[in-house]
């Protein structure tokens, strides 16, 4: 026999060792589900892959093969538990690994959304279900990329509608965990408002003091990063004033002020507040503001009218038991008198009101206007008796 012929036939011995050897290294499941992948077949391959990683659980190829079968099926939140289990056994698919978990981020993404637009349009029995899908979709694209802080803000929006109000907030903290925003910050402060308003439904009075000391809290976080938000600032003094300590509120409402002093709901605001402090003198200047910006302000008109007549019994009662240099002095009028000026113009606004010709009828009996006292309470008793 010549050298090359039995050169030839070593060859193709060779050969056909290494084919043999190489169909024996791939296991019947490998070769199978390699012969759908080629059909794209996904469904098959996916059933043969399954079958191999239960039998060689350390196979990192046969894992990464079914996170591409499950991700071709949509199936994202098995195909991260396959790529997981790939990752564990191996690092070589790493990089085709990373790039599959942006697909399928942005995949779930899209997918949240389109489902969260459909439920807004969708009759009620409808829209909760496609929410439902869209928080679903949501929290996988979260699996996939924890940092993706638009995902965060989707999800809190979608749990926001569906009312699962301890979700949205577990969900915005974690956001703000990855980036601080106003509109997510924002959007934490209304969750505890809702939850503090549902539990003052429900009477539960302890559980309405807890929330809104959280949203205050909240409010102070997020007024470090948008300090001259004033919306951010108005639900600050509104929730003091809400739970009881309206004292605490005056440095926010001066700081109000002074960036919008024609604001006429700060400036009255601060008034009662000064009132309940006996800083009547100052409560009459800010009251004063209020109805610079807004002369018809009626409650304004009725506060500094009562502001000058609890005044002018300040002063009046000074002169009581006195010297007599004291006793002569009759300042304490001009308030009384002040305080006719203002409740006059509320009664041209409140002309049926009873109770501001009461007022009416205090003020002019204290400026010593006895005729026009009892013309104002004979006013008042006449409404009364409608």
């Amino acid at each position: 026999m010549k050298k090359h012929t039995i050169f030839i036939m070593l060859s193709a011995l060779v050969t056909l060792f290494f084919i043999l050897t190489g169909f024996q290294c791939s296991s019947q499941e490998m070769t199978s589900a390699r012969l759908y992948i080629q059909r794209q077949d996904w469904e098959n391959a996916e059933k043969w892959l399954t079958a191999e990683t239960e039998k060689n659980p350390t196979n990192a190829e046969a894992w990464y093969l079914l996170g591409n079968a499950k991700m071709q099926r949509g199936d994202f939140q098995n195909s991260m538990i396959a790529y997981d289990n790939c990752a564990k056994n191996s690092n070589e698919f790493n990089d085709k690994i990373t790039m599959s978990k942006r697909y399928i981020w942005g995949q779930s993404l899209n997918a949240g959304v389109n489902w969260f637009n459909k439920s807004i349009s969708a009759p009620p029995e409808s829209a909760s279900t496609f929410r439902q899908r869209a928080i679903g979709n949501y929290k996988t694209a979260l699996i996939v990329n924890s940092d993706s802080v638009i995902t965060y803000q989707n999800l809190a929006v979608a749990q926001h509608a569906e009312n699962l109000y301890d979700d949205e907030i577990a969900t915005l903290q974690e956001g703000l965990k990855r980036k601080v925003t106003t509109s997510m910050q924002i959007s934490l402060i209304d969750a505890y408002l809702i939850k503090a308003q549902d539990a003052d439904a429900k009477g539960e009075k302890e559980k309405v003091s807890t929330e809104y000391t959280n949203a205050i809290d909240a409010i102070i976080e997020a007024r470090k990063n948008d300090p001259e938000n004033a919306q951010l600032l108005s639900t600050m003094i509104d929730l003091h004033v809400r739970i009881g300590k309206a004292n605490e509120a005056k440095p926010y409402i001066r700081e109000a002020i002074a960036k919008d002093p024609e604001n006429k709901i700060y400036q009255y605001n601060l008034g009662v507040l000064l009132m309940q402090t006996d800083s009547l003198e100052e409560a009459i200047t800010h009251f004063e503001a209020a109805l610079q910006a807004d002369p018809n302000y009626d409650v304004a008109l009725q506060n500094i009218g009562v502001a000058y007549l609890r005044l002018g019994d300040k002063l009046k009662q000074a002169t009581q038991g006195g010297d007599a240099k004291k006793k002569e002095d009759k300042t304490y009028l001009e308030k009384f008198k002040k305080a006719v000026g203002y409740l006059e113009k509320l009664t041209e606004l409140k002309k049926e009101d009873a109770g501001v010709w009461d007022l009416m009828a205090s003020a002019y009996a204290n400026a010593n206007m006895l005729k026009e006292a009892k013309a104002a309470i004979e006013k008042a008793d006449a409404l009364r008796k409608k």
